[in-house]
């Protein structure tokens, strides 16, 4: 029966071929996220839309939850690590060799280039179009009241009630999200997390896990219900419960087998993570459960 089937299957293609001497070959169809793909910054603006960036200049935008993702352009090639809105039309990002773009179009397809000077600049956060916070190497935290024109250090105060005597001894923060003027948090190495108060002074928070973390968390947000998630290398995930003051591991119901650098929540409920090889993860249960996202 099995010489019949390929015997069988031989004349029909020799045929086919001998009718069809031009074979027509249909369109792909177009995708927008590949396993090649990385992504290390998104923005939940409601329940079913969410922009994230990543390598090459890349920016995809959802408005139906995930189901399909459209392409923004950005008018740069190198990586952009982080995504924020002050408004519905009012964008920052910044990407690598001191790229920060500023848009006031909802495309983001305008926007300004700047060039940052040393130490390196990794995240950016503006709580409305005056008031903004950018963070960066060797645990450095700038201030803004005046909409970017002028910026002021805050980082020396997380050096009190520490040993720690030179700056240059901080760790790196990579990620900063603020709840308003005065509450927020920075992330960075080591699973360093960093917390204010009052917008101004910053201090470390106590973080109790069953195995030291020793790989930097890249992105942190806060809730309002007074909880915080924060992503990183490896796969890392911590989470601070509603009213607590540490962190502790989160438990995702997988293993995660790439970096994360990209968490955000449009309320307690709903939220995203992103992170290398195309991965793209969602969460409609306040982080109870996280199911993956096909583009």
């Amino acid at each position: 029966m099995r010489c019949w089937s390929i015997t069988r299957s031989l004349l029909l293609l020799t045929f086919a071929l001998g009718c069809h001497r031009e074979v027509e070959m249909l369109p792909l169809l177009e995708r927008t996220i590949y396993t090649t793909d990385r992504f290390y910054d998104i923005q939940a603006l409601s329940t079913d839309r969410a922009v994230m960036v990543g390598y090459a200049g890349k920016i995809l935008e959802t408005t139906n939850g995930g189901q399909t993702w459209e392409r923004l352009p950005s008018g740069v090639d190198s990586a952009l690590y982080t995504i924020r809105f002050t408004d519905a039309q009012h964008a920052w990002i910044t990407g690598q060799d001191g790229v920060i773009l500023h848009t006031g179009e909802t495309d983001l397809s305008g926007g300004q280039s700047l060039a940052t000077a040393d130490p390196i600049f990794y995240d950016v956060m503006f709580t409305d179009l005056e008031q903004g916070w950018i963070v960066g190497e060797f645990g450095k935290i700038m201030h803004t009241t005046d909409g970017g024109e002028t910026w002021h250090e805050q980082e020396r105060s997380l050096m009190e009630g520490t040993s720690t005597i030179d700056v240059l001894d901080l760790p790196t923060l990579y990620g900063v999200h603020m709840m308003g003027r005065q509450h927020g948090a920075a992330a960075g190495l080591e699973g360093h997390i960093a917390r204010t108060q009052d917008g101004q002074r910053w201090s470390f928070d106590k973080i109790e896990v069953e195995y030291p973390l020793v790989d930097p968390l890249f992105r942190v947000v806060e809730l309002p219900d007074d909880s915080g998630w924060a992503v990183g290398a490896a796969g890392e995930v911590v989470r601070r419960a509603p009213g607590q003051q540490v962190w502790q591991r989160a438990h995702l119901g997988q293993d995660v087998l790439t970096w994360l650098r990209g968490v955000s929540f449009s309320d307690p409920q709903h939220g995203w993570m992103v992170g290398g090889f195309g991965l793209i993860y969602r969460t409609t249960d306040g982080g109870q459960t996280w199911l993956p996202s096909q583009g």
